[in-house]
């Protein structure tokens, strides 16, 4: 018998929970295995055995770059990333900060062989930062960090923070990729996430944007939302369509506990999410219309019109290095993990002392490495034995042939001789299989 013991994950300081106990059979899996609820492997090993680093110099050759902008107009009521209430002085203090801290970091490293193959202004809300600082950034990375002109570089936008001579101009600095976080086409549901934005909003940021030139359009949707039936989430869907977008993510409402809007659903503030089925008719609805309409699904949350995938995000989820700027941001170089210190005040005297803004993190052993990598790389559907190998520098076969072959009986998995896929079956529970490698 196979045997789940209580398995952490922390995702920005988000704990997610695993308590299975169940036999691993068919039947078992079907009756007993939640079904997805959006909680995947989002970092192994699990952040309870991170600790204090002192990083060595590291020499950095492919890898993706991700800025954290830790600044919203608006606290959402579902958010667990690391954000505070934007004003001016503190955005344009912690862009002080920043660049203090890339600075830090080509002190520190090598990146003389660095080629970056995609950039993210995520957030928080990146889109707040002026057109002036984006190019600024832009700018510094092209003096040292690998930096050329034609790679992705997306800017996540929230509805209403950029107009079409913003948009003009953030293209000019280098940004080819928008995604805008509509979450809804539907302004009775908006308000139960304390979005800022309208519908109509949305349509004129993705108007503006589709104006400035951008031709590669992202969109955030979510499903189980407060209140959402299933006809308004098939018009939200339709709607992604209809204006020709050229990648969605849908995700699913996670609740989390003692956030807010968990505290509002337990004082009957607002309405509940629909039932268990209903959020699976909702999913199984873009499933099938999504890539009907020529969005093909790339990983378990992405669908994007061909050549419109996002290399970011499978860069994210693929093993490859990455290095994050702002507080709470992560990165990983081969076996090394860590996290900036999450704390403002923390994150600015550490870069006004000369000091790289690092908090916590891990050196992985070939088994946590390889854990990680099969794992997480399951997000994008399926797994290059030979590369997980190559960068973990541990057998598959030798550490997870077991259970993989027992996933495959269970018909979760398909093994081929180059890689293991999820099946459609396995789509269902996803997370499930993923705690399989790092329980």
């Amino acid at each position: 018998m196979h045997k789940f013991v209580p398995d952490w994950e922390t995702a920005r300081g988000v704990i997610f929970v695993e308590t299975l106990t169940t036999p691993v059979t068919p039947a078992a899996v079907r009756q007993n295995a939640r079904r997805d609820d959006g909680a995947y492997v989002f970092h192994h090993p699990p952040k309870f055995t991170w600790s204090n680093v002192a990083l060595p110099p590291l020499a950095w050759n492919h890898y993706s770059l991700y800025l954290h902008v830790p600044f919203c107009r608006a606290i959402c009521t579902f958010c667990t990333f690391e954000r505070t209430q934007y004003s001016k002085s503190s955005m344009d203090a912690f862009f002080d900060a920043l660049l203090d801290e890339v600075d830090l970091r080509e002190q520190s490293d090598d990146f003389t062989q660095a080629t970056l193959d995609s950039i993210y202004l995520g957030g928080g809300t990146a889109s707040l930062l002026s057109n002036e600082q984006i190019s600024q950034f832009l700018g510094r990375l092209r003096s040292g960090f690998g930096l050329h002109d034609d790679i992705e570089c997306t800017l996540e936008c929230e509805p209403g923070t950029k107009r079409e001579d913003d948009f003009r101009e953030v293209r000019d600095a280098g940004v080819n990729r928008v995604s805008i976080g509509v979450q809804s086409f539907s302004d009775q549901l908006l308000p139960a996430l304390n979005r800022r934005h309208t519908v109509a909003t949305s349509y004129r940021t993705i108007e503006a944007a589709h104006n400035a030139g951008f031709s590669n359009i992202h969109i955030d949707l979510m499903y189980g939302l407060p209140n959402q039936t299933l006809a308004d989430w098939k018009f939200s869907v339709n709607e992604a369509i209809r204006l020709g977008i050229q990648h969605v993510s849908v995700y699913r409402l996670i609740i989390f506990q003692d956030e807010l809007l968990a505290r509002k659903l337990g004082q009957g503030e607002l309405q509940p999410p629909a039932d268990a089925g209903t959020i699976e008719e909702m999913r199984r609805y873009a499933l099938e219309t999504l890539p009907a309409n020529g969005l093909r699904q790339y990983s378990l949350t992405e669908f994007a019109k061909p050549g419109n995938e996002c290399i970011y995000v499978q860069r994210n989820w693929d093993g490859s290095d990455y290095l994050g700027f702002g507080p709470a941001a992560y990165s990983r170089h081969a076996h090394h993990l860590w996290e900036n210190t999450v704390f403002h005040h923390r994150y600015h005297e550490l870069t006004d002392d000369h000091r790289l803004p690092v908090g916590k993190g891990i050196t992985m052993t070939p088994h946590e490495c390889l854990a990680r990598d099969v794992a997480m790389g399951l997000c994008l559907l399926s797994v290059d034995i030979a590369h997980v190998e190559r960068q973990s520098g541990a057998s598959l076969d030798e550490i997870f042939g077991r259970k993989i072959a027992q996933l495959v009986d269970d018909g979760l998995l398909r093994r081929t001789r180059d890689r293991i896929y999820l099946t459609d079956e396995g789509l269902l529970y996803a997370t499930y299989i993923m705690k399989r490698f790092t329980a």
